[in-house]
C-alpha cells in the first residue's frame, strides 16, 4: 500500500473521529443545558427599627402577552435565614405596576452574635475530640456579642429557555425601575467586569419607612443573576448580573435612589 494511500486512510479516520467527538460533545451540551435566575438579599440593622416597611426592587420584565411586569420568582421557593416570619412578613407587592419585595414588621431588632475564636489542634490530637464552638446571639451589641449578622433571603428559578445574557435590557428581568447612569470605567470604578463583558452603573429606588435612632445604620444589599450552563468536558456558563448596595442612617420615610452595577455578557459564548 502506497504512503499516499495510507495517509489518505488515516486522514479519513481522523476526520471521522473529529466528527464523532464533535457530535458527542454537542449532544452532551444539549442534554445538560440549563438556564436559571438567582436572587439574594442581605439586610442588617445596627439597632431596632419601628413600624417598618421596606419596599425593595425585584427583578422583573414586561410581558407583552399579559401587558404587565412579571417576576420569575416565587416566595414559596425562597429560603430565609434569621427571619422570624411570625413577626416579620415578607411578600411580593406591585408598586405602580412593578413587583417589589415588601418586608414589614412592627419592630425589627438587630442580630448580633459572639465571635468564634479558633481552637488550636495539638500534634496527635483528634479533631473530633474538640468541643463544638458555641455561638451566642443577642439583639444588642456587647463585648460578648460584637458581630452584626445579616438576615438573608435566597431564591432560585429555573426557566425552560435560553437566557439572553448578552443584551438583557428589554428582554430579560432586571431590577426596576432602573436608570443607567454611565458605563463602568476600569480606571475609576472598584467593580471588576471580565474581558469581553459590558458594565454599567445603574440606579434603582428603595421605598423605606421606619423609625430608628439617629446613630442607626440599615444596610441592604441585593444581587441578581441570570445564567446558562452546560457540560462540555466540564461545566461552562455565561451570565448577566446586577448588584446594588445601600446604607441608610437614622429614620427613613420616602424613596431613596440606590446605585449598583449591571454586568452583561460574562462567560463563554
Amino acid at each position: 500500500m502506497s504512503i499516499l494511500r495510507k495517509a489518505g486512510i488515516l486522514g479519513v479516520i481522523a476526520v471521522a473521529c473529529i466528527v464523532l467527538i464533535a457530535a458527542m460533545l454537542g449532544q452532551s451540551a444539549s442534554e445538560s443545558f440549563r438556564s436559571s435566575y438567582r436572587y439574594d438579599l442581605e439586610i442588617s440593622t445596627s439597632g431596632p427599627l419601628d413600624d417598618t416597611i421596606l419596599l425593595i426592587p425585584l427583578p422583573s420584565r414586561y410581558d407583552p402577552g399579559t401587558g404587565v411586569n412579571v417576576t420569575p420568582f416565587d416566595l414559596s421557593h425562597a429560603s430565609f435565614s434569621r427571619f422570624d416570619q411570625d413577626n416579620i412578613t415578607v411578600a411580593i407587592e406591585c408598586v405602580d405596576g412593578i413587583p417589589m419585595l415588601k418586608i414589614a414588621a412592627g419592630r425589627i431588632d438587630p442580630v448580633y452574635k459572639s465571635r468564634i475564636e479558633p481552637i488550636l489542634i495539638m500534634p496527635g490530637q483528634n479533631e473530633s475530640d474538640l468541643p463544638e464552638p458555641t455561638e451566642i446571639y443577642s439583639d444588642r451589641y456587647s463585648e460578648e456579642t460584637p458581630v452584626l449578622v445579616d438576615r438573608e433571603i435566597h431564591i432560585t428559578s429555573a426557566t425552560g429557555r435560553e437566557i439572553d445574557t448578552r443584551t438583557p435590557m428589554g428582554t430579560e428581568p432586571l431590577l426596576k425601575p432602573y436608570r443607567v447612569i454611565r458605563n463602568l470605567s476600569s480606571s475609576t470604578d472598584d467593580y471588576y467586569v471580565s474581558p469581553g463583558a459590558s458594565g454599567y452603573i445603574i440606579e434603582v429606588p428603595f421605598i423605606l419607612s421606619f423609625g430608628a435612632g439617629d446613630e442607626n445604620i440599615l444596610t441592604i444589599s441585593s444581587e441578581f443573576s441570570g445564567a446558562n450552563e452546560w457540560w462540555v468536558l466540564g461545566w461552562q456558563s455565561n451570565s448577566y448580573r446586577e448588584m446594588v448596595h445601600g446604607e441608610f442612617a437614622g429614620a427613613c420615610n420616602g424613596t431613596y435612589p440606590v446605585r449598583g452595577i449591571l454586568a452583561t455578557g460574562e462567560g463563554v459564548y
